[in-house]
């Protein structure tokens, strides 16, 4: 599928995504949510303004078939932005860069756009889980307060006003912006000025910690799975989700899907972002969470249902991933 925008900023590029592929569009004063259409795939975008001048886009989405979408005119943007992937290929083409790039799991990267256009491509059966956040020049100038001893020279240029070219540059994701990163999409406030509150303060600290960047983008890109692959992969996702109580090992789990172990953790990490244990730990936390706010199971008894013997190994493994004990969550 490919379609294209002539859309001159965000707000007309998510007004016409959202006619074009007929996602519906819900809009209050401070988040606007797109939800993809079933012909298209699943999932969904939310952009979140946090503050004037600093805003966050959230994307968790995955295409049934390829897809193409292209911006035709001079797309003003004149913001920074630097995204956090924790999972999906996409690969971009901006005019005023000179070579095409890619988003590639676990990888960080910074990025200015100045009035250009050009296009991203998405394969299809992959989940792209991506967070991105965009700042005003003027106020993460501000925001540096002229402490620019590890900012990148790129980013300097343009701050001081000595250069308005395009950019971007990668490096691999550190283990504190994945935390922070896991932070943001596992966000413990569902609404209002305290989620708002508690989501400014991740992107800031995603800011802190992605600014000091002082080399080009010269990360090597990981080979891609072949569509067989990412089908064996899903496929062990299925295998897994279903068997909360008695997984199968890696080992075990490889041999039924027909991939070898480092195969298939290679695939989780650049499918779902995370590893098989990961996905399984994340999909029995949030079916605690849903039977916890059911309200018609103790603790004990939700520590059963999602594979936990010990109640104390899943408390802890509850707080660790929501903040709060179960006890506490479901209270």
């Amino acid at each position: 599928m490919q379609i294209r925008f002539s859309a001159k900023n965000v707000d007309e590029l998510l007004t016409e995504w959202s006619q074009q592929t007929g996602s519906s569009l819900c809009i209050d004063p401070f988040e606007v949510i797109l939800k993809m259409p079933p012909a298209m795939g699943n999932g969904w975008m939310r952009q979140i303004k946090l503050r004037p001048g600093l805003e966050m886009t959230l994307k968790h989405f995955e295409f049934s078939e390829p897809f193409v979408a292209e911006v035709t005119s001079n797309f003003s943007w004149e913001a920074v932005e630097f995204t956090s992937s924790v999972s999906g290929y996409v690969r971009n083409v901006v005019n005023g860069i000179p070579n095409e790039y890619k988003i590639t799991p676990r990888q960080s990267r910074m990025s200015f756009f100045q009035n250009c256009g050009g296009y991203v491509e998405c394969l299809p059966k992959q989940s792209v889980i991506h967070i991105e956040i965009q700042i005003k020049l003027p106020v993460l100038d501000n925001m540096i307060a002229g402490q620019v001893e590890q900012i990148s020279p790129n980013l300097l240029a343009v701050l001081l006003g000595k250069s308005k070219d395009s950019f971007s540059q990668a490096q691999t994701m550190t283990g504190k912006i994945a935390q922070v990163t896991e932070q943001i999409l596992n966000c413990p406030y569902q609404k209002g000025l305290t989620r708002r509150l508690y989501l400014e303060s991740r992107a800031i600290e995603l800011i802190a910690l992605q600014l000091p960047i002082n080399s080009p983008d010269t990360l090597p890109a990981p080979r891609l799975l072949k569509a067989d692959e990412v089908d064996r992969i899903h496929h062990a996702k299925e295998i897994l989700l279903t068997n909360l109580e008695h997984p199968p090992s890696l080992l075990e789990l490889a041999k039924q899907v027909g991939l070898n172990d480092y195969k298939l953790k290679q695939g989780f990490r650049q499918v779902f972002g995370t590893t098989a244990f990961g996905c399984l730990y994340h999909h029995r936390m949030e079916q605690a969470k849903l039977l916890l706010e059911a309200g018609y199971s103790t603790v004990t008894e939700v520590a059963q249902a999602v594979g936990y013997t010990s109640p104390t190994s899943f408390s802890a493994a509850f707080k660790k991933k929501f903040g709060v004990s179960p006890k506490t969550y479901k209270c």
